[in-house]
Order: C-alpha cells, then structure tokens, then sequence
C-alpha cells in the first residue's frame, strides 16, 4: 500500500490514478584507465601539444582531436571535457563528444544531463567513475583556462596546491581582483564582494519584507542580518562585527553562506595581513573557490582551510562561526 501511494495520485472523485516515473539514469561501468602517476606517451604529448597550439587562436584542431582520442587514454576524457565547457554547440562540439566517448568507450546520448549540456553530462560521467587525471593536466588545463584570465595564473602555478583539478570548472565570471574597499564595480565582468557596507539598525529596517530570508550573525553583544538578494548579488563580503573582522561567502550555486573569522589567520595563524576574501569565478564540484586577494591564496570554500600559496605553507585554517537563515520578521 505504501509502494502504491508512493507512485500514484488521485483525482477529483478521490480514484486512485497511476503516474509514470522517470527511468533512473545509472552511470555504465567506468571505462580502464592508467593510474594517476603513468606518463603520456611521445605521441599522446604532441596531440595535446596541437590542440593547445591551436586553442590560441580560439580554435580546435580537428585532427589533433581525433588522434588523442585514437590513442584511447580514458584520463584525458578530463581535458576534452574541460574543451566542452568554453566550446558549444556546434562542428567543435561535435567532434569534442566523439573524442569523449572514444576515450571512455561509451556514450552519453541516454544521459539526460545531455540534452541540457555535454559538458556536464561529461564530467559527471567522470566523477561518478573517479576517472584519475595523468601528470600533465594541471598544466594542459592552465594553458587553456589562462586564455580566459589570465589573473588564474597564481592559482595554477602552484604545484603544492592541494586541489583536486579534476574538479575545477569555469563559473562564467572572471575575477574579482579589485582591491579593499573599492566600489566601482567589475568592468571586466566579475562577482563583486562588498567591503564593509552600510548597515541599517533593527528598528530601520522596515524597508525589508518581514518574509524575506536573512542570513544571521552573532558575534558578541552585536547580531548582523544579511539580505539574501543582497547576498545573490555579491557573493562576498569582508566586514567588522563585534571587534572582529569576517569574510562571508554565499554560494548560489549551493545555496549555502558561511562567515570566517578572518583576523584569527594573523592572532593564531602568522599571516602577515587579515585576508580579503574574493571570489575567483572558478568553481569546483559548483562550489564558488573563493581566494585572499592579498596573497593570492585560495580557500577551500566549506573548511576554511588554505589549499594553496602562502596561506597554504603557515596551514591557515579561517575559522568559521554559525550562520542562521531565517526570516527578516523571525
């Protein structure tokens, strides 16, 4: 009876009627791979070196493509994939799907993530499999990443990063580099954090529906609501509460905001500045990557914990306080 209730409705008279479901997608076997540590051959290097020769000109190279994909190394389906998300629909796009699925062996055409976007359909394909990256991709993928911004390049170079570049994927935004306090905006096209902003007290804040959500914090005697479409529009801010200084990022992707006491990276951590918290226009796994614009140092966005550069070599870990989402009129 439960089963039943489950997949069924009822109409006006109360009939019990039947709904169809959806068929359950299941990824197919993941495809054999070399492990992480096996190098490309000679002829897998010049292939790679091709399409990467081309990319300058904002171009693939067609028969470069083919004959990666001939060589059959299931790890750098990674590198096609990450092709996909800068080259759509299209002659490009299409041979970008052949090269993938002569890499894995297998097709993405029942994968309903397909009709939206080959490129997700892709990664997630190599996710679900835990497809391992060879010894180069860092670098292939910076190649073709820096033609977009070139600002990503600290985050790149770092060879020491712990980041999992599997997982690193372009936002559709470049990156807020603009220094602290600065309210001019992002011409180049950014998210801009907002610095220290102006703040209305309780008994004020009329102006805001008692229905909409605030994201809450508490430090000391003071409390901070931060409007949600505020938050949607920032994604970042950097700001004092109760003698404290936070960085708060809010991720739209995930729906979740956090706030990081930033001032303990120099009281308990040794850096030699409080961070500025910006956001980088990456993602990974569509969390937002969020960095310190002063040492160019990238933070794990949910941790708190520095995954490269100089904050990454003193082991800064920011340390994070509870964020309520609530209402305005709670």
């Amino acid at each position: 009876m439960l089963a039943t209730a489950c997949a069924g409705a009822a109409d006006d008279a109360g009939t019990a009627v039947t709904t169809e479901r959806a068929p359950v997608f299941r990824y197919p076997p993941a495809p054999d791979a070399p492990t992480a540590d096996a190098a490309d051959s000679a002829e897998v290097r010049e292939a790679v070196d091709r399409l990467a020769t081309r990319l300058l000109a904002g171009e693939i190279d067609g028969a470069a493509l083919a004959d990666l994909a001939e060589l059959g190394d299931a790890r750098h389906a990674w590198y096609v994939a990450d092709l996909m998300r800068f080259f759509g629909p299209g002659e490009n796009g299409n041979e970008l799907v052949d090269a993938f699925e002569a890499l894995t062996d297998t097709s993405i055409a029942d994968d309903p993530d397909t009709e939206r976007s080959v490129w997700l359909s892709s990664t997630n394909h190599l996710i679900a499999w835990d497809t391992p990256h060879y010894p180069e991709y860092r670098a292939d993928k910076a190649g073709l990443f820096l033609l977009v911004e070139d600002r990503w390049e600290p985050f790149f170079s770092d060879a020491d990063a712990d980041i999992d570049w599997r997982y690193l994927s372009w936002g559709g935004v470049l990156i807020d580099d603009r220094e602290l306090g600065d309210t001019d905006g992002c011409a180049r096209g950014c998210i801009p954090a907002l610095d220290d902003p102006a703040v209305t007290g309780a008994a004020g804040g009329d102006w805001y529906p008692d229905d909409a959500i605030v994201f809450g914090i508490v430090e000391g005697d003071e409390a901070l609501a931060i409007p949600k479409n505020i938050a949607e529009i920032h994604e970042m801010f950097n700001l004092t509460l109760g003698d404290r200084r936070f960085g708060i990022p809010y991720c739209t992707l995930c729906g979740s905001a956090q706030a990081y006491r930033t001032d303990d990276a120099v009281a308990v951590g040794g850096a030699d500045e409080v961070p500025v918290l910006r956001t980088s226009g990456l993602l990974s796994r569509s969390n937002k990557v969020m960095y310190d614009l002063r040492t160019q140092s990238v933070f794990d966005t949910f941790t708190g914990a520095a995954v490269s550069g100089p904050l990454q070599d003193e082991a800064i870990v920011l340390d994070e306080t509870t964020v309520l989402r609530t209402t305005w009129g709670e």
